[in-house]
């Protein structure tokens, strides 16, 4: 469901599933940035993406040379005079060149990201702008995840801001392979989900069902997807659920039983 993108402080690249992501040119401290994050981040300081920083070796450390002083003494073996050592260094011409390479890759970071911040508010824009008032019932669904929380203690804080709409994001650059999209995952004060209108009629029962789970996990449980492997599938947070087309209900409500008794147990 989530798409990834980074950026090697010039150019950006992506979208990526976490999958994609693995087999690309990064490091840990790799600025990565998905949909409803406010700003690029380290790939380390990511939780959801831990997993991958632990299978990339650390960057090895340069070796310092130390810079030799020469030492000149004046032969006057006789003299009452102090004798005055000089110590004489030269500038790695290297380290300059180094630090002005530093310094425009810090106005250029700085550049970017006030262009990044500008394309994220006017995605967001165009996601609002496409999205549009229906008379499918999304309340039912919520309604129901609420109470399907509380059969196993699950009390979660209710945000003052509830918005779930279609929106066609089929139609946008960044969000064309998009079923739902969840923004407000880590803020407790709003449920905001934007679904593809043609995903949804597609899916079957179940499947809308599924979807709509997993969105409000995100938003409601701040959880984040599972990796996208064979061992993950039939589970409410992984990210293919175009894939559970031959799911049933029951499919669904064994799925969410099993993420819920695992909250409970936090």
């Amino acid at each position: 469901m989530r798409k990834y993108f980074y950026t090697d402080g010039v150019n950006k690249f992506g979208p990526f599933s976490k999958d994609e992501l693995k087999s690309q040119k990064i490091t840990r401290n790799t600025k990565v940035w998905y949909f409803g994050l406010e700003e690029w981040t380290e790939l380390n300081k990511i939780i959801e993406l831990n997993d991958l920083f632990v299978a990339i070796p650390p960057e090895l450390k340069p070796l310092n040379t130390p810079i030799k002083s020469k030492i000149e003494l004046p032969e006057n073996k006789h003299s009452d005079k102090p004798i005055q050592v000089q110590l004489k260094t030269k500038k790695s011409k290297l380290s300059k060149w180094v630090i002005g390479i530093a310094i425009l890759i810090v106005i250029s970071f700085v550049i970017i990201r006030l262009v990044q911040k500008q394309s994220e508010a006017n995605l967001y824009k165009e996601i609002v702008a496409n999205s549009y008032e229906s008379d499918e019932k999304f309340d039912i669904y919520v309604e129901k995840f609420y109470r399907d929380l509380e059969v196993y203690g699950i009390f979660p804080k209710k945000p003052k801001t509830t918005i779930i709409k279609f929106s066609r994001l089929d139609q946008l650059d960044n969000t064309t392979h998009i079923h739902g999209l969840s923004l407000g995952h880590n803020d407790d004060s709003r449920i905001e989900i934007y679904i593809n209108p043609s995903s949804w009629k597609q899916f079957t029962r179940p499947m809308r069902y599924f979807l709509l789970y997993h969105e409000l996990s995100h938003d409601v449980l701040n959880l984040d997807d599972l990796n996208n492997k064979p061992i993950n599938e039939g589970k409410m947070m992984y990210p293919e659920i175009s894939s559970y087309e031959k799911k049933n209900m029951d499919d669904f409500i064994e799925s969410f039983h099993s993420l819920f008794e695992e909250q409970a147990k936090k």
